[in-house]
């Protein structure tokens, strides 16, 4: 019996080794997955009415599930079973079906389930197992199931266990980030890259987004702006019509305090960002762009379940990562921003809900400094 137990905590622990280098993520709309596993399967001793040298064996199955929402989910489940499949024994083989319905108590990945299953080995048996369960995100798609379950009998109280490894395709949820790039002002150049955001529709630009000048005896006096420097010596193009502007063709600026908020929305348990092009994030980094001088603080939120300390960090992980996405795609230097965690400190909403912990899971970009205002004509 150790030695079956001792093969039964192997597998599951092996399953576990193999995850922990991944990110555990979870998405909020409706997930549908279908997954294959293999399984090491601890039959009861006294299940079978004739001598079985060992009533371990493997397995191997297909599953079909979905996710509607936050803490519920449901699965349909087929295995083949083959108890004393090692060498040099009798085999006993069988198939088990069924279904099974999982809870998500934490909204994470981590899951309890319980079902109804006919397995047919020497003959039919009626079963009802529990278990826990965790799916291991490898990306937007992939995930890695590693499970422990119990069986109990209805005939006759038997007692069966066993350990899953096997690895799922996502369908639902989405796929984040394949979206098309923001344009703002329709110039076919991404915000991202865009030097001249707000370019005139229709106007011809160049890779940088900014406006192409006719090529004509003229163009050396042209001023597509209007701001009084000629188009030759006009460092900030495209500046607008409002704006009073120094001897470069830029706008000119006074000192003054306002505060701009971001936010984005994270899945449970997760600092991976769900929405890189959303248009608050582009938004916010377009604003500091046409401000340069200005310092942003990136403020990290939690929701309240689960330990105080590992939120703090995990809203940190969320800070830097939309620090870094504001460094690396979006070209705001690093000097410019600072990334604080708070946890679950500042909570919105108190309740103890699956929609008040989706609201208080965000991101807070704000900054209350000293940026410049422009003066106007």
């Amino acid at each position: 019996m150790k030695k079956k137990t001792l093969a039964l905590a192997t597998a599951f622990a092996l399953g576990t080794g193999l995850s922990m280098s991944v990110t555990s993520v979870t998405a909020n709309e409706d997930q549908v997955w279908f997954g294959g596993f293999a399984e090491y399967y601890d039959a009861d001793k006294d299940k079978f009415n004739f001598p079985v040298d060992d009533e371990s064996g493997l397995g191997a199955g297909l599953e079909l599930g979905t996710r509607f929402s936050e803490s519920w989910g449901g699965r349909i489940e087929v295995a083949r079973i083959n108890l004393d499949s090692f060498p040099g024994q009798a085999q006993i083989d069988g198939t088990r079906i069924g279904f099974d319905a999982l809870y998500f108590p934490w909204q994470s990945n981590t899951y309890l389930f319980a079902g109804l299953k006919e397995e047919k080995l020497d003959r039919r048996y009626g079963l009802a197992n529990l278990g826990v369960g965790h799916h291991w995100a490898l990306n937007d798609k992939w995930r890695i199931i590693t499970e422990l379950a119990a069986y109990h009998d209805f005939g006759q109280s038997h007692k069966d266990y066993s350990a899953k490894l096997g690895v799922a395709y996502l369908f639902g949820g989405s796929s984040y980030g394949a979206s098309t790039p923001a344009d703002s002002d329709n110039d076919g150049v991404p915000n991202s890259k865009d030097a001249c955001p707000n370019t005139p529709r229709g106007q011809a630009v160049d890779a940088r987004g900014c406006a192409l000048q006719a090529d004509t005896p003229n163009n050396a006096q042209a001023d597509s702006d209007k701001d009084g420097i000629l188009d030759a010596h006009d460092e900030c193009p495209n500046t607008p019509m409002t704006d009073k502007v120094d001897s470069k063709g830029c706008s000119m600026f006074t000192e003054s305090q306002e505060s701009v908020n971001m936010a984005v929305l994270f899945a449970n348990d997760s600092s991976e960002i769900r929405n890189p092009r959303h248009e608050d994030i582009v938004r916010f980094a377009d604003f500091m762009k046409r401000y340069p001088d200005l310092h942003a603080e990136i403020e990290g939120h939690t929701s309240a379940p689960g330990d105080a300390s590992y939120n703090q960090g995990l809203s940190e992980r969320r800070a830097n990562a939309v620090r870094q996405l504001l460094i690396s795609d979006y070209g705001i230097s690093a000097a410019r921003l600072q990334a604080v965690g708070y946890g679950e400190t500042r909570l919105l909403d108190k309740a103890n809900t699956a929609a008040a912990h989706a609201k208080n899971r965000r991101i807070s970009a704000s900054l209350v400094a000293t940026k410049k205002v422009k003066v106007h004509r």
